[in-house]
């Protein structure tokens, strides 16, 4: 997610949302329980304990592959919506947890039989017919029915992850870090991400699109059917789901990577020349750095709505941004950049819990950065310094950077996007360059983005990494930017001071 645009062009209601978001695993199993195994059955927990969020996602299993089946009312205002959940039992159990609110549950089933289940808060508690025993693999189907928000509904929900959202003609989804389960029920943190299916009807009269890759079309009556595939793990917080009267645009990208861009259809003349300048050379300039990209298909969505948002393989943006005229007033290549690297930094390498976050959008900014440096803008070490000398009173207000106080963000569920994740983590990297040199810097970056690649990672995986890679212990001196109040000296830059 980017952190700003320099010329507001968003509706009203999104950008109060998207100001409080903006300032305001594979290898791991999240489920601490699976090391004390008993054969007792006993209930999943309702959060995987994440200190941030602790009632996102849930325990007693593991997520294998998530399948979300959405079909849209005539007029768009509502849907329903099958999430079909394959998972693992990480202990025996008599009852499991899934994220779930503001929608209207009509079936839910476990292994095709019908299940009980009850609500409480933003839990979906489901109880099979039979106990899940330990290990064994298991499939549960939840189907809901909701409204559509449009902005009114939207601005009431006292959060900016609003999930599906439609006005303008379009519907589009906010998610971050938590709006996935207001539209379905799902295991709704990254660290229980998964191979995704996404299968949109919709009337034919407008178009669909979602993250991955089209894999079959069918026509329905008066409805069009799209199936789209995400073979790499997908987080629920990634998710995009976009329709409206739009055209989808193909081009060849570097290295093989196929680009698609789902842009309205009036405006993909007026939208396409800026496009075709920025996606194909920010991309390798992002190879170029961190190695193959992690990803066959990339992407953006147009959206009339605005945002910035770096869902998996389709990134938001607002096509306010993308004209020629607002290209060259926001600095929207630099946005284009940021979240491209998203694609490396949060989507393909999750953080393990949201205090993590750091290491997403820290190394969006600084790639950011290193972009808008390379192209004749703003000096590096300039942006950096200015963001050194203004951590001090963020720090204090938000917390440390790996380590946010949650009362500390309005509203609460908007932890941890703010300054600390973005600026604060980007002034950390930089330190580390500083600390052991570029050529080191940029071995451990790739190593970081190879070795968790399609998985999760958090804090205390980049400091090994780090230490193995530059052959020496970093610990100290990571942890001493990652978790101070007061940054220490900046290396090389002595004179130096926070404010």
């Amino acid at each position: 997610m980017a952190r700003h645009t320099r010329n507001a062009t968003l509706t009203p209601w999104i950008v109060t949302a998207l100001a409080t978001t903006l300032t305001g695993v594979a290898g791991c199993t999240p489920d601490a329980a699976s090391a004390h195994e008993t054969h007792t059955p006993a209930p999943g927990a309702a959060g995987i304990g994440d200190t941030l969020h602790p009632g996102l996602g849930n325990s007693g299993y593991t997520v294998r592959h998530t399948a979300l089946a959405l079909r849209f009312a005539e007029d768009l205002t509502t849907y329903t919506a099958t999430t079909t959940l394959h998972g693992r039992a990480t202990r025996s159990l008599f009852r499991f947890n899934l994220d779930l609110t503001g929608t209207t549950v009509r079936s839910v089933t476990v292994d095709g039989r019908k299940a009980t289940w009850t609500r409480s808060g933003q839990e979906l508690r489901v109880t099979p017919p039979a106990p899940v025993p330990s290990g064994r693999g298991f499939s549960v189907e939840v189907t809901v029915r909701a409204p559509v928000a449009g902005p009114e509904a939207a601005g009431k929900l006292g959060t900016a992850a609003i999930g599906m959202v439609r006005a303008k003609g379009v519907i589009q989804t906010i998610n971050q870090p938590s709006g996935a389960h207001r539209i379905a029920a799902f295991a709704d943190h990254p660290a229980q991400k998964a191979p995704t299916t996404i299968t949109i009807a919709a009337p034919t009269r407008v178009n669909t699109i979602a993250n991955g890759e089209l894999t079959a079309t069918r026509r329905e009556g008066a409805y069009t059917v799209r199936r789209f595939e995400s073979r790499q793990k997908l987080a629920p917080e990634l998710i995009q789901i976009g329709v409206g009267p739009f055209t989808v645009v193909k081009r060849p990208g570097p290295d093989g990577i196929k680009l698609r861009y789902a842009l309205p259809t009036g405006q993909v003349n007026d939208l396409m020349p800026q496009i075709d300048a920025v996606v194909p050379k920010a991309l390798r300039f992002l190879t170029q750095r961190l190695g193959p990209f992690p990803l066959r298909t990339y992407g953006i969505y147009a959206s009339p709505l605005g945002g910035e948002l770096e869902t998996q393989s389709l990134t938001l943006l607002g096509t306010e941004e993308l004209t020629e005229e607002g290209m060259r007033a926001n600095g929207s290549d630099t946005v284009v950049a940021h979240e491209i690297s998203h694609e490396y930094f949060g989507n393909s390498v999750s953080p393990r819990r949201w205090s993590d976050l750091w290491l997403n959008e820290g190394h969006a900014v600084y790639y950011q950065s290193l972009w808008d440096q390379a192209k004749g803008g703003s000096d590096l070490a300039d942006g950096m310094k200015r963001r050194y000398q203004d951590s001090a009173a963020q720090l204090r207000k938000q917390g440390p950077v790996a380590d946010p106080r949650r009362g500390a963000f309005t509203p609460e569920d908007m932890a941890p996007y703010g300054w600390g994740a973005y600026q604060g983590g980007a002034v950390v990297l930089y330190a580390l360059r500083q600390k052991v040199g570029e050529a080191t810097f940029r071995r451990i970056e790739r190593a970081w983005v190879a070795e968790h690649r399609d998985g999760t990672a958090g804090t205390a995986d980049f400091i090994r990494l780090a230490s193995r890679v530059a052959g020496r212990d970093l610990g100290p001196f990571l942890r001493s930017w990652l978790y101070a109040e007061k940054l220490p000296a900046m290396p090389g830059h002595p004179d130096w001071r926070t404010s």
